[in-house]
């Protein structure tokens, strides 16, 4: 009987500093991985993928001007908690065009919680598309992106070349990467003209 006793408030600090399962768990529902911006019926939609442990794609989807003003909507009417510190990619619809990319790059640069090493590119929207699909897709863009860089001077591929270089100091142009997926995922260069 006395080991019966002993053994209930064994049982119950045990429980106490072990905590559930679902405690002890990170809270990844609101981390955002990729971001998208496309072009909808000439509307501007940005595309929050989140990382998540399920099998399944989970997004939420913003119309905005700017993606500053679609991580404020995002924030105020889906996930109050939403976090932009583990964002990896960001890709804009090449629809959207330069203006987009320039304004969404100045708002990355001013934030501290995004890191500036985010991979950032042109797409076209078949490529866009497949996010929504694919949860590999992450993976297979960085890896068109991270090939296409090693063999090709000059391209900028995160946030921070890209705000660096719209100065135009590389002869008044900006080489960034464009990934499309007409047969197949492929990786290509287009050049922006960064003075006018």
């Amino acid at each position: 009987m006395i080991k019966k006793l002993f053994l209930i408030p064994f049982f119950a600090i045990v429980l106490i500093f072990s905590g559930c399962s679902n405690s002890n768990r990170i809270d990844t529902s609101s981390l955002v991985q990729t971001i998208t911006a496309e072009d909808k019926s000439g509307k501007t939609v940005y595309n929050f993928y989140l990382l998540e442990n399920s099998e399944d794609v989970q997004s939420i989807s913003v119309e905005a001007e700017s993606l500053e003003k679609a991580v404020v909507s995002a924030k105020e009417n889906y996930i109050p908690m939403l976090t932009l510190s583990k964002l990896e990619l960001f890709l804009i619809d090449s629809e959207l065009g330069e203006k987009t990319l320039e304004t969404d790059i100045k708002y990355i640069s001013r934030e501290s919680m995004i890191s500036p090493l985010t991979y950032t590119a042109f797409s076209d929207s078949k490529t866009l598309q497949l996010f929504s699909k694919d949860k590999d897709a992450l993976k297979k863009v960085k890896e068109h992106i991270l090939l296409l860089k090693n063999n090709a001077k000059g391209l900028s591929v995160t946030s921070l070349s890209i705000f660096n270089n719209f100065k135009g100091e590389n002869n008044g142009y900006l080489s960034i990467c464009y990934i499309s997926s007409e047969k197949e995922l492929k990786a290509d260069i287009v050049k922006i003209v960064t003075q006018k």
